[in-house]
């Protein structure tokens, strides 16, 4: 048997698994703090609650079930709202008299399957420094850019690489930027190596703090961290929130993008506003597993594990949005009774809970045919997108052309806008039309808490590349306006 084949099958098991197991996490917390409030959970399902099913056991009140779609998961939580309605066979399985539960109870509840998701990326964050340490890069530039001579006129040439800036030291490309962009119009000293000897070259950055100087990060390895396990966790905890910073700034932009392309239906492609988020550049489930499964073929396990942690972050933010049928809708209802001092009424809840379902059923269809169609054209594989775009420079530097000053090199070797690429140790932004590709939604009836993998997304970009121990290259300009990630 071919062994590539069988890389690939494992690859895919192994993401399935990975999946599967931030699922179980989810609900896991959504069933043990209704566990230990008190509440009734009559199933506890791993897979989408659709078509046959498994019975594996019974435990404290719970049934617990296998389904045939395995991606997914759910705990019917029938007292987590005004279930006082629901039949009690609803779920299959006899139910005891309902209980009515404050608020702050059942919002623990709701919440839970976040916490966790969050609980869980943050664990997976702290053994990787515990145990690997941090990444360390060497940042270089491979070359100016004439646009913007202010590097070249100074005297940088290509594989200088770059040490410190006045006396900040540089640990990654992010750095330079950022460094650069607190001086803007001021004079600075950078410091670097040229044939492993010391050199110093002092220029003025533009107004925009830029010096026409394209970046690359080349990863020379791990060390280990030298300070107490508390202070690695306040590490731990930084690091996490930096990168979930990232990815909300990318839901952003692509909340942006949605509107752009929302106000432009209709006009012709030339009027099309820039940055625009279509439904046919939304991504799920399937895209999310080409990119795990790329990463695990590789056997490079650091960027799986942050890969993992960024789905779990994702799981978090994407169950907090306030929509009908997830953790967020649940929450949002609850802050309704609060304010008006009693429940919605059972007719308009339920309304508002089928047409949420319905909605984000047809965004499910939506983001499979998108997926399908990408697998199937070679969308997703971005090494051959990035071998492809060598080949092109290749033959453009042959012909004698320089690089545009207008683009930068994505970790994976793709050309995307020039918008500033964040390295990894400050939680990388994405170009305002990428977000990264979470997976996709799975819906339960409303009474039942579940876990939507997934979120729409613009272009996807491979997520392990986004944050801190996660690139093998970062190739940027310090051209390119501070932006997303």
């Amino acid at each position: 048997m071919n062994l590539d084949f069988v890389m690939w099958v494992l690859a895919w098991l192994l993401m399935i698994g990975i999946i599967s197991l931030l699922v179980i996490v989810h609900e896991c917390g959504h069933f043990l703090v209704a566990r230990f409030f008190g509440f009734q959970t009559p199933v506890f399902g791993i897979g989408l609650p659709v078509g046959p099913h498994i019975v594996v056991g019974h435990g404290w009140g719970t049934q617990f079930r296998i389904h045939y779609a395995l991606l997914g998961g759910y705990v019917a939580i029938p007292e987590l709202g005004d279930e006082s309605q629901v039949d009690a066979e609803a779920y299959g399985v006899p139910l005891k008299p309902f209980k009515k539960f404050p608020i702050w109870q059942r919002a623990l509840v709701a919440f839970a399957g976040v916490g966790f998701n969050i609980l869980f990326a943050y664990l997976i964050m702290f053994m990787m420094l515990m145990i690997q340490g941090e990444p360390t890069y060497q940042t270089f530039t491979p070359g100016t850019i004439d646009s913007n001579p202010i590097a070249k006129n100074a005297g940088v040439k290509a594989n200088d690489v770059i040490v410190s800036i006045n006396d900040e030291k540089v640990n990654d490309s992010n750095d330079v930027v950022s460094i650069l962009g607190k001086h803007k119009s001021e004079p600075v000293t950078l410091h670097l190596l040229r044939a492993d000897k010391p050199i110093d070259i002092t220029l003025t950055p533009n107004e925009s703090g830029k010096v026409g100087m394209m970046l690359d990060v080349k990863p020379l390895g791990f060390k280990q961290i030298e300070k107490s396990p508390p202070e690695i966790a306040v590490m731990a905890g930084d690091k996490l929130g930096k990168l979930t910073g990232g990815m909300l700034q990318a839901l952003g932009m692509m909340g942006q993008g949605m509107y752009n392309w929302a106000t432009h239906i209709g006009q012709p492609a030339a009027k099309k506003a820039e940055n625009s988020v279509g439904p046919e550049n939304m991504h799920g489930i399937l895209a999310v597993m080409k990119l795990g499964a790329d990463i695990a073929k590789e056997q490079d396990w650091n960027q799986l594990f942050v890969f993992t942690i960024l789905i779990s972050m994702d799981l978090a933010i994407v169950n907090l949005v306030p929509w009908p049928a997830l953790d967020g809708g649940h929450l949002a209802f609850m802050f309704i009774e609060l304010v008006r001092g009693k429940p919605m009424g059972e007719r308009a809840q339920g309304e508002i809970f089928r047409w949420g379902l319905l909605s984000l059923l047809l965004l499910m269809v939506v983001i499979m045919v998108n997926d399908v169609s990408a697998l199937v054209t070679g969308k997703l594989d971005y090494k051959a997108k990035a071998k492809q775009g060598a080949q092109e420079k290749a033959k453009e530097e042959a012909k004698g052309k320089t690089p545009a000053g207008d683009e930068t090199k994505a970790p994976d070797g793709t050309a995307v806008p020039s918008e500033e690429t964040k390295a990894p140790a400050d939680g990388a932004t994405v170009p305002a039309d990428e977000t990264k590709a979470p997976a996709e939604g799975s819906a339960v009836p409303s009474e039942e808490t579940k876990t939507p993998v997934a979120v729409p997304a613009g272009e996807t970009k491979d997520p392990a590349n986004a944050t801190d121990s996660s690139e093998n290259t970062d190739k940027t300009s310090t051209d390119a306006p501070k932006g997303a990630k």
